[in-house]
């Protein structure tokens, strides 16, 4: 077997040439190259650095420019979304709230209330109570009639959310320049009830209906929105006097009206 070995003393590198295997029925030798780890390294390192491409501080500006300008636009979108999620959910507590009431009331046959608390944002179930009109009565002690208590309760000022929320319906103040003013009348004729020392009482009889301190059917409703964004969070919930029924209406703002 003939090896042919060649030394450069430029690069300080030898080559050996040793025959190879048969290629297309010809030898083909094959060419070794010999040199120490530090050089060899050496030479690696300068053949990758030249072919590598890196940022220039103008290309990294623009970058970080355009990531601004995105994260401008996307975070106000992201909180009022946010913001509209939340609100939705306390309207969904809410009627939760009144179902659970109604549930009780004609499973054990006992008068239960659902009370709303301005002040504190707050709600409860309480009872139970002797059922009829005479249980709905300040000298009765209503709602904390005597026996009952407090057999739920949830608030309603998670996440800062109590401090935006407005008992009612919006205002001209409360939207945007010309934009046009809620009437406030549902479809089933349920108006707005007033809060009494900053609370809303809804009783449930033993056949799931409301009545009042006479005995007829009482219609109460509750209006709600979200001050930050009053016209896409405006919110009311009735409960129809004689059947205890419970709908949720949203405001329309092409329909100026609110829709169930």
């Amino acid at each position: 077997m003939r090896v042919a070995i060649s030394f450069s003393p430029r690069s300080r590198f030898a080559s050996v040439r040793v025959p190879g295997s048969q290629v297309d029925g010809a030898l083909r030798p094959i060419e070794i190259i010999l040199g120490t780890n530090e050089e060899m390294v050496h030479e690696n390192t300068h053949h990758v650095g030249s072919s590598e491409k890196g940022f220039s501080l103008i290309e990294l500006l623009i970058v970080v420019a355009v990531l601004g300008v995105l994260t401008a636009i996307a975070v106000p979108q992201m909180i009022a979304q946010r913001r509209l999620e939340r609100t939705h959910a306390l309207g969904r507590e809410v009627v939760t709230k009144m179902r659970y009431a109604r549930q009780l009331a004609m499973s054990q046959r006992r008068g239960f209330t659902f009370q709303y608390d301005n002040l504190t944002k707050e709600i409860k179930v309480i009872g139970p109570i002797p059922v009829g009109p005479l249980a709905l009565t300040s000298a009765a002690g209503y709602p904390d009639n005597v026996g009952s208590s407090v057999v739920a309760r949830s608030p309603l000022d998670q996440g800062g959310l109590g401090s935006e929320i407005v008992y009612g319906i919006p205002s001209a103040a409360d939207l945007p320049p010309s934009a046009p003013v809620p009437t406030g009348v549902l479809g089933d004729s349920v108006p707005m009830s007033p809060l009494t020392s900053s609370k809303l009482n809804i009783t449930f009889q033993a056949d799931g209906s409301v009545i009042d301190t006479t005995g007829n059917p009482d219609g109460r409703a509750m209006f709600f929105f979200n001050s930050q964004a009053a016209q896409t969070t405006a919110t009311a919930i009735s409960v129809i006097g004689a059947s205890g029924r419970i709908k949720v209406w949203r405001y329309n703002v092409n329909a100026n009206n609110y829709v169930e």
